[in-house]
């Protein structure tokens, strides 16, 4: 079983974090979105897995480099130039085989058990496979009674009698690639239109479980609180003892006090008499002496100091 990690986004809407850490990496309770996905693709038994670049790709590549997986092969596709969905794994084809394979965007979290797609996928000689959320936001996969994709939002002439969201975690035949242009930028959606227009079977089901797609400060601090608090089944192991999680090197110095939850990572620090609720430090993020910071993320080395209440700040 092969799988491919799209990792190569910008992460703007996460911004001004992603300016210095790419998405991928954004840690969750100081583990790597990436690192977790590497994690549950090596339990399910891939053999394989392709992630492609762009965006500070020099960092993905050092985080490879230092932890490598033991039981699973990782294959990098860089992008000189970013391909999007659709042409991301087409410029991977070969290195994804002419096997089916996963899809995974690197930027979701999910407890769904995804390999069933794949088996769905091929037991019904489908060329696509959607995972789906019911997500009112983003609510633009048009679906049949008999889990039939027919289209998406602002298809001229389509109705459904149910729209859900596309999660981010697919499973592909290789004949998708067909559907495709030969090279340049396009997105997983143009091949789909275009494999259903030309009479192919896509698919979609709906997922158990717990996801979110982790697009902004403020849901990625929704889903710190939840997993301090009260963690959802499948993402116990993420939940800390109690309200403070300290990364190696990470500390609070005299007087800090912490409500809610604090989350820091490596070499974070909280200064004297500093006052944190519901904050994520990132790596080397500092808390100076007195200061306030709430319901924030603060980045890489980002020193606070006065006074901070929501957002995020690199």
């Amino acid at each position: 079983m092969r799988a491919m990690i799209l990792a190569a986004g910008y992460g703007t809407r996460l911004r001004p974090l992603t300016d210095k850490r790419p998405k991928c990496l954004m840690p969750v309770m100081n583990r790597p979105l990436l690192g977790l996905w590497m994690g549950r693709l090596q339990s399910w038994g891939v053999e394989r897995v392709v992630v492609n670049t762009h965006h500070l790709a020099d960092m993905v590549q050092a985080y490879f480099r230092e932890q490598p997986p033991s039981e699973m092969e990782v294959a990098v596709s860089h992008e000189p130039t970013i391909l999007g969905t659709g042409g991301g794994p087409l410029a991977a084809r070969e290195l994804l085989g002419d096997k089916p394979f996963l899809l995974v965007n690197a930027d979701v979290l999910a407890t769904a058990q995804i390999p069933a797609l794949l088996r769905h996928l091929e037991a019904e000689d489908a060329v696509a496979m959607l995972g789906l959320v019911d997500e009112p936001r983003f609510n633009t996969v048009a679906l049949d009674e008999a889990g039939r994709v027919l289209g998406f939002k602002n298809q001229e002439g389509l109705s459904a009698p149910r729209w859900l969201t596309y999660s981010g975690l697919a499973a592909l035949s290789p004949r998708l690639f067909d559907y495709l242009p030969l090279a340049g930028y396009s997105t997983l959606v143009d091949g789909l239109k275009a494999a259903i227009a030309a009479g192919e079977t896509v698919l979609g089901q709906p997922l158990e479980g717990f996801w979110d797609d982790l697009g902004t400060p403020e849901r990625l601090i929704m889903l710190h609180r939840r997993l301090a608090q009260n963690p959802p089944e499948g993402l116990m192991g993420l939940s800390p003892e109690g309200p403070v999680l300290l990364g190696p090197g990470a500390r609070l110095e005299n007087g800090a006090q912490v409500k809610g939850f604090a989350v820091l990572g490596q070499g974070a620090v909280a200064g004297a008499g500093s006052f944190l609720n519901d904050v994520v430090l990132l790596p080397g993020a500092r808390v100076a002496a007195g200061a306030v910071v709430e319901q924030a993320v603060l980045g890489d080395g980002y020193i606070a100091s006065g006074r901070i209440k929501g957002g995020a700040y690199a």
